[in-house]
């Protein structure tokens, strides 16, 4: 008894009708869905191949003839020709054309070989087998070599495709070894090895037909991760400087005090204003100011850390927030930066019109009260103080070997003993300084 001898072969074929009928339709309603090509090859391969075996089945009514045989294997070869312009169209390839103009001689020619060997035991079997089998090995090929996204399903796909080629591949060396020596070979085994390879073809083709959508939905949900990802990036970015804008900014923020305050960490906000950047838009016009801002943005980037977070807080303002950081280290962080403008090289940036300051201010988490708003006020204070002096400085001012401030001292301590409600009762709504 053979391995697949209990099966019996007409409850076979008819199953193999049905599956595949179904696995036809279920493609092309995945192409109405999806809108996919490689659904409408995957389709007219499926039905295509129950037409095949429908054709075959009929040899047990009308006998062997052109329709059960040529005409039959004709439609069964079509399988693994539409599987591989599937294939090319599924993953984005050229070569559908060429693919079809290689496959359609060698289809005809096909035809009417077999019409004129179909009553030949050997010949038919070994032709289709091994066209089959190079087929379906053709389309692993493709898909180990340019399958993206990797992963179990594309291997999947792969490892069934070469299961059907070898096993049909295996059919033909069989085939011919009964050629050569008939006797060696019960004709039995041969009848049998015919339903081996369908049960196969059947598994297999089945279970690569759901890796397809499978696979697509892996894809289409990449994609859209993607997507997403590209879209929050540019929520959250500014237009022209590529910084973070005060959105993203503010959320980070929010983040950080949420680690700061309970942990009793050093956590220190600098606003940072280009001075005069009015005054430069209007007599050089609003390109030597973008040119400004830019070249301000990649200064500050320069000057900060990898975990410091940097954004164009307004338009002519930007702010950076820098973790664990007490106020002496962030007043120095926001000098070096104001040096570095100050002494801007404008022949390796010709666009900037004149030469450009800019003026800081400072402030740091205080105490537990401190909230978001609170932090920024009294940045946004400091600010004031450092354009109110004359602008190109920093303000509160570096300190040499200024310890590190305490997280639980009040603001005022926190911003070196200045007196900021002095600055606050100076300014009056309005008043903000010129730039």
């Amino acid at each position: 008894m053979y391995p697949f001898s209990v099966i019996d072969p007409n409850t076979l074929m008819l199953t193999a009708i049905g599956v595949f009928t179904v696995t036809g339709l279920f493609m092309a309603l995945a192409h109405r869905i999806r809108q996919e090509l490689a659904y409408v090859w995957l389709a007219a391969g499926n039905l295509a191949f129950a037409v095949g075996w429908a054709l075959a089945a009929a040899e047990h009514v009308i006998g062997v003839s052109w329709v059960t045989v040529p005409l039959s294997s004709l439609f069964l070869l079509l399988l693994p020709v539409m599987l591989i312009c599937a294939s090319l169209e599924f993953l984005r390839l050229p070569g559908i054309g060429f693919a079809l103009i290689f496959a359609s001689p060698i289809v005809v020619t096909l035809f009417f070989v077999l019409a004129e060997t179909m009553h030949h035991a050997i010949i038919p079997g070994a032709l289709t087998s091994s066209l089959n089998g190079a087929m379906y090995l053709g389309t692993a090929w493709i898909f180990s070599r340019y399958s993206y996204p990797r992963g179990s399903v594309v291997g999947a796909i792969i490892g069934a495709n070469v299961l059907i080629g070898a096993v049909f591949i295996a059919r033909t060396g069989v085939l011919l070894y009964a050629s050569v020596v008939p006797e060696r070979v019960p004709e039995a085994f041969l009848e049998q090895l015919v339903y081996t390879a369908l049960l196969v073809n059947l598994v297999c083709a089945l279970a690569q037909a759901l890796c397809f959508p499978l696979l697509d939905f892996i894809r289409a949900e990449s994609d859209h991760s993607r997507v997403s990802r590209r879209l929050s990036n540019l929520a959250d970015r500014d237009s022209l400087t590529g910084t973070y804008n005060r959105r993203a900014f503010t959320v980070r923020l929010e983040v950080e005090l949420q680690f700061h305050k309970p942990n009793r960490l050093p956590l220190s906000v600098i606003l940072l204003d280009i001075d005069h950047l009015g005054a430069i838009n209007d007599s050089y016009g609003r390109g030597a100011g973008d040119a400004a801002l830019v070249a301000m943005a990649e200064i500050v980037e320069s000057c900060s850390r990898g975990n410091d977070t940097f954004a164009r807080f307004g338009d002519d303002e930007f702010a950076l927030l820098l973790p664990e950081t007490a106020i002496g280290q962030a007043a120095a962080t926001a000098e070096s930066i104001r040096a570095a403008v100050a002494s801007l090289d404008r022949g390796e940036q010709p666009d900037i019109a004149v030469p450009m300051t800019c003026s800081a201010g400072i402030a740091a988490l205080g105490h537990r009260g401190d909230t978001q708003a609170t932090l920024l006020a009294n940045a946004d204070l400091a600010l004031f103080e450092a354009k109110r002096s004359g602008g190109n400085c920093v303000y509160p001012p570096p300190s040499l070997g200024e310890p590190a401030a305490d997280p639980n001292m009040d603001i005022d301590a926190a911003h070196g003993g200045a007196d900021l409600s002095l600055v606050a009762a100076m300014l009056e709504p309005g008043t903000k300084p010129q730039d």
